[in-house]
């Protein structure tokens, strides 16, 4: 729990972030990690991967935009990376994460956005995995899941197995056949178990 605590602090650091994104040293440190700093280098190692009978999933680093214009900027540059993903005949996907496509701003707007992605994915025979963010954003980001999935089918989430809930909405996943992917969970979470009325499933029309 420290070690956590203090490399979540580390990544709340502005100026340590531009120095990890942008010096020699941290670079090298972040290769394993990082496919590259534009669409094409990513491509790139995405091919490498497959050549070793590995898919891969691109995801485009930052979450927790300022605007809702840059919400949109976001979702463009997903678009065009389905669209490259195709063209390139790469075995992948893309993963995403909700905060980057506006949801501290406008659930409404956010799943607009989020709904394009899914759509084109969809019409390539592709798919859009939503990664999951710290506590207060699960409910949310199940629900958008679940509707858009009985929508398009070419979406699926993260569930973190740190959460005491997670094991209620893992069934719940399955049971509607929406695609998992289970992971550790990188934030700090509260000790707490919440009620159970925070663990209810809510229904959303898709209409």
């Amino acid at each position: 729990m420290v070690v956590r605590s203090f490399f979540l602090f580390l990544s709340r650091r502005k100026r340590l972030r531009r120095w990890m994104e942008n010096s020699a040293p941290a670079k090298r440190l972040a290769r394993r990690f990082v496919a590259g700093d534009t669409l094409d280098q990513a491509l790139a190692v995405g091919r490498h991967v497959n050549s070793e009978g590995i898919a891969i999933t691109l995801d485009h680093l930052g979450e927790s935009v300022t605007s809702l214009e840059e919400a949109a900027e976001a979702r463009d540059v997903y678009l065009h990376a389905l669209s490259a993903i195709h063209d390139s005949g790469i075995q992948g996907n893309v993963s995403l994460k909700l905060t980057q496509f506006g949801l501290d701003f406008s659930y409404d707007q956010c799943r607009a956005n989020v709904e394009q992605l899914v759509r084109r994915a969809a019409g390539l025979n592709n798919f859009v995995r939503v990664d999951m963010e710290s506590s207060q954003y699960t409910q949310r980001t199940i629900d958008m899941v679940a509707d858009l999935h009985a929508r398009y089918g070419a979406v699926g989430t993260v569930i973190q197995a740190c959460l005491y809930r997670s094991r209620n909405d893992i069934e719940e996943l399955c049971r509607r056949a929406i695609r998992v992917r289970l992971c550790k969970g990188a934030y700090l979470e509260p000790p707490a178990r919440p009620s159970p009325a925070s663990r209810m499933w809510t229904a959303t029309s898709s209409s």
